[in-house]
């Protein structure tokens, strides 16, 4: 199952797509859409291309593409970039690319315990040799707030129209509700004793962002669970590496019996520990501002993005989610 698209926005998006399969000598037509949530992911082997826009996309592509080589310097368990190719970033127009090597995969989704040795690798780094950021989520979502609040006019239409209508409140109230926790959760943030140093993470280390290479697969050397999706590596607490599987199991309907697995080879069980309700609050922050910005043409994510708000505005824990494609 992949994104549900408007007619305006899949038009867009197949047209950006077809300038960077120019550039770099590929058939966009047989390019397929895998999901678009945050950046659009097109699969086109030998390649995958993801594709960004917005005020920060060119500054957070060229980080990337420098932290990637870093990793695959490093050896770590992460997808690499494709090689051979014109360099990276490439741009369409306010778009911008990176383009990575394809893997193949088994024929089942990963498990919370197949993140366990990929994220040990990898908080195994106290640094790397790029300047990677200091973890700040709340900012993030206070830019994602903004630019809610920023929208064109017809975008702001179409998002107060979706607010009245899913939320029952405006658009311009549902902002500042979001804004309050936003500054809820980073003085909670502030007071917190962590239990582990900081040091090289992930940043969003969900299930969705590890593949598990087929057998005799030509991509990186590393056999086992890579990670993929890197915009989010900085240096930061170790615990909030942890915090997308716990919150699998109590939010998105993961059984305990998988969260025991991770718990098990990762040797740590973050919701034992007195900061897990913070990191909870703030995990669910970052799922319901991700993409309040972009619901434009996206009736799946705009969907899902309510049902979210409701729980999250009733302070329900016991609503389940579903993951946005």
């Amino acid at each position: 199952m992949t994104t549900a698209l408007s007619d305006a926005v899949a038009s867009e998006l197949h047209g950006h797509l077809r300038n960077v399969c120019g550039q770099i000598g590929v058939d966009p037509d047989g390019a397929r859409l895998v999901k678009y949530t945050m950046n659009a992911v097109f699969m086109s082997p030998p390649f995958v291309i993801r594709l960004a826009a917005g005020p920060h996309a060119e500054t957070l592509a060229y980080r990337v593409v420098s932290v990637a080589a870093c990793l695959e310097k490093a050896d770590m368990p992460t997808v690499r970039l494709a090689p051979d190719l014109p360099p990276q970033p490439i741009f369409s127009g306010e778009w911008v690319a990176t383009v990575w090597q394809y893997v193949p995969t088994v024929g089942h989704d990963p498990k919370p315990v197949d993140l366990a040795a990929p994220l040990r690798a990898l908080h195994s780094l106290e640094q790397l040799d790029v300047s990677l950021p200091r973890w700040s989520p709340i900012e993030k979502f206070r830019r994602r707030l903004d630019a809610a609040a920023a929208l064109s006019i017809e975008e702001a239409a179409e998002l107060e129209r979706w607010s009245r209508t899913e939320l029952g409140i405006r658009a311009t109230d549902l902002i500042q509700d979001l804004r309050g926790r936003c500054d809820e959760a980073q003085d909670d943030l502030d007071r917190i004793a962590w239990r582990f140093p900081p040091g090289v993470i992930h940043g969003d280390a969900h299930t969705g962002n590890v593949l598990l290479p087929a057998d005799g697969h030509d991509g990186p050397a590393r056999s086992g669970p890579l990670l993929c999706d890197l915009d989010g590596m900085c240096i930061g607490p170790r615990e909030w590496d942890l915090v997308p599987t716990a919150h699998g199991a109590a939010r998105f309907g993961r059984s305990s019996a998988d969260y025991q697995g991770f718990v098990g080879a990762y040797r740590f069980d973050i919701t034992t520990w007195k900061g897990w309700p913070v990191l909870r609050r703030v995990r669910e922050l970052q799922l319901v501002t991700s993409t309040i910005d972009r619901l434009a043409g996206r009736p799946d994510v705009a969907r899902e993005l309510a049902h979210r708000l409701r729980s999250l505005i009733a302070d329900d824990l016991s609503v389940t989610w579903t993951r946005y494609r």
